[in-house]
């Protein structure tokens, strides 16, 4: 143990130097906000972008065509209503939880309900 030497780092004041946590990080809230954001957000190049908006509005003009047309039973009606009332309530609460999303998400919700009444 004698042998050993001991290594001193002594580091300059004049830098101003404080151990800080990394910024890069994001807390959890965050992390939320921003994964919504990625998510709802319309994509960047225009085939992309041209699919998106087209999809949102034949895919919801197709299911509520096929709502008006087609026999189905009270309960999955019934089923399939409950479900719209907790979407309706998950984008409520998105447009207050993350302002990012508020016009993107009117926009997507507003060509969804453009595509309902189409499909009736």
């Amino acid at each position: 143990m004698a042998d050993e030497q001991k290594i001193v780092v002594e580091v300059p004041s004049d830098r101003g130097y404080l151990p800080i946590t990394s910024t890069s990080e994001l807390s959890k809230l965050e992390e939320f906000k921003k994964g919504w954001a990625d998510a709802i957000a319309l994509p960047d190049n225009l085939q992309d972008l041209a699919y998106t908006l087209a999809s949102s509005v034949a895919i919801p003009a197709l299911l509520s065509s096929c709502w008006v047309n087609i026999p189905i039973p009270g309960f999955i009606r019934l089923g399939v209503m409950g479900m719209l009332v907790m979407a309706g309530f998950v984008a409520l609460y998105l447009r207050q939880a993350v302002p990012e999303v508020k016009d993107i998400l009117l926009l997507r919700v507003g060509l969804v309900a453009a595509g309902v009444l189409l499909g009736i």
